[in-house]
């Protein structure tokens, strides 16, 4: 299959051409979404404030989308999690602490699969796939440039006794929100820096990878850098042979650089992770906060094991601070910091099961692609190194949910999508080769005898389940047998 796979000239990351349909007016405006999304120029840009951007291009695009025939359920093996994850939050409202946030909270969730839906109807090749990926990673380029100018144009947030860099919005715009979504469109810039072919699109890969080091610094997020630290390992140890041991190499020199020219306040704040002397007394508390965020979660789940106390954190809030969770004069107003813990609280056991199954069904799916594609496809092939990227953010999410509650950032359901889109070209991939094997002469049964290359006419028609009848002109040469093989074009 790869020598097959390789003269097609796909083993770079580039799409059979042949096969490939001109990109939809509905697949760029689900990328424009993307980028306004992400960006949130209604929240960043003063002059744009209050002005309903977001509703205004949704509705647009829906209807675009609902035109074309694009708006329409695509199947997937994760669906069933993620539109049971939507229809919880409507199902458990009626049971939630104030059943009117619960409601607001699953219009929010409903907008997110919305997108998911049309990410699954508008792609459905690996050109279409990279445009997606490509648009996430130029567009979190976008906003961390904006965010690094407004960050030296004085925007800082002061906090736990450092200033800290954060977004230039208002709904992602915490530090560790911040930090934590650089690190996360990592993993996606190596896939797409492995598989490019294209000097310039390489300097601007590398550059993200600078503009990202510098971003999660001037955070002074820990769980951000340790989720930085987490990946290089992570990228490491999923090389092979000699490679995997200069990778870490190379790893482990670049962390002593950074931390070697960290600011000396900066170092101070990670420093706390295992120094209780180190840093301000507040930056401990921030540390055991999440596990009382834990603790306090699990009081709820025990008194809601079922419905839980609804979607959304003013619920959590409200039932926490209603309901006296806390210790007497340790009653504090704010969320779980600590995905597990938002999930079992708001959701209960249903919730959970569904998470669970979300993430173990991706995790899967998107394995058992990895290892086809490992075994048959070079592994600069972009279908493999998305593989790599998916289980790579996942990781990155769980890991990043010890610290936060994120449970509705976009990303677990954009990666959902991309798994879908990965397990469906990847069928169509398989199904080729299968039909690119079993190509014989017209007219030929099954075991007939190829006549000699001087008894044949001066073509050959070849058939193919489910492609058009391809002319492909016999070799010259004496002695050589034509057909497909290892150099057919």
């Amino acid at each position: 299959m790869h020598k097959l796979m390789s003269g097609m000239n796909i083993e770079n990351g580039s799409s059979i051409k042949d096969l490939s349909k001109p990109l939809s007016i509905t697949l760029i405006m689900v990328c424009i979404y993307m980028f306004l999304y992400i960006e949130r120029p209604w929240e960043s840009i003063r002059y744009l404030q209050g002005i309903p951007i977001e509703r205004f291009f949704a509705i647009a695009t829906i209807i675009v989308a609902f035109l074309n025939g694009k708006l329409k359920v695509v199947s997937s093996p994760i669906n069933r999690w993620v539109y049971g994850l939507l229809a919880l939050h409507f199902l458990l409202a009626p049971f939630a602490f104030n059943p009117a946030y619960a409601v607001d909270q699953g219009i929010e969730y409903a907008k997110m699969v919305v997108l998911y839906m049309l990410m699954l109807a508008v792609a459905d090749d690996e050109k279409k796939l990279k445009l997606l990926i490509k648009v996430f990673v130029f567009s979190m380029m976008f906003y961390m440039l904006h965010s690094l100018w407004e960050y030296y144009n004085g925007r800082v947030a002061w906090a736990m006794g450092i200033s800290r860099m954060v977004g230039v919005d208002a709904t992602s715009n915490d530090p560790n929100t911040f930090g934590g979504g650089v690190v996360l469109s990592l993993p996606f810039v190596y896939a797409l820096l492995r598989s490019e072919a294209q000097s310039a699109y390489r300097k601007l890969y590398y550059v993200y990878f600078a503009l990202a080091i510098i971003c999660i610094v001037l955070t002074g997020s820990r769980s951000a850098f340790v989720a930085f630290v987490f990946l290089l390992i992570l990228l490491g140890v999923a090389q092979t042979g000699r490679k995997r041991i200069l990778f870490l190499f190379i790893a482990l020199f670049s962390i002593a650089i950074i931390w070697t020219i960290m600011p000396e306040e900066k170092q101070e704040r990670i420093r706390t992770l295992w120094d209780n002397n180190a840093g301000p007394e507040n930056a401990h508390e921030s540390a055991k906060g999440r596990l009382v965020g834990f603790e306090v979660s699990w009081k709820m789940f025990e008194r809601k094991p079922f419905t839980g106390v609804g979607a959304g954190g003013k619920n959590f809030i409200g039932y926490r601070m209603e309901n006296r969770i806390d210790d007497a004069g340790h009653e504090s107003p704010s969320q779980a910091h600590n995905l597990y813990g938002e999930v079992l609280a708001e959701f209960g056991v249903f919730g959970a099961i569904l998470f669970v199954g979300l993430v173990l069904t991706i995790y899967h799916y998107v394995f058992k692609v990895r290892s086809l594609l490992k075994s048959e496809m070079s592994m600069n092939y972009f279908p493999y190194l998305v593989s790599q990227a998916i289980i790579a953010s996942l990781l990155l999410l769980l890991l990043l949910g010890l610290s936060g509650h994120n449970f509705y950032r976009p990303l677990w359901l954009w990666i959902a999508a991309w798994a879908g889109i990965l397990v469906k070209i990847t069928v169509k991939a398989s199904s080729f080769s299968k039909s690119l094997r079993s190509v014989r002469p017209l007219g030929l049964a099954r075991g007939a005898v190829i006549p000699p290359l001087g008894q044949r006419s001066s073509s050959l028609d070849f058939q193919c389940p489910g492609l058009r009848q391809l002319k492909v002109p016999p070799r010259q040469g004496a002695g050589h047998t034509s057909g497909v093989g290892d150099n057919a074009q």
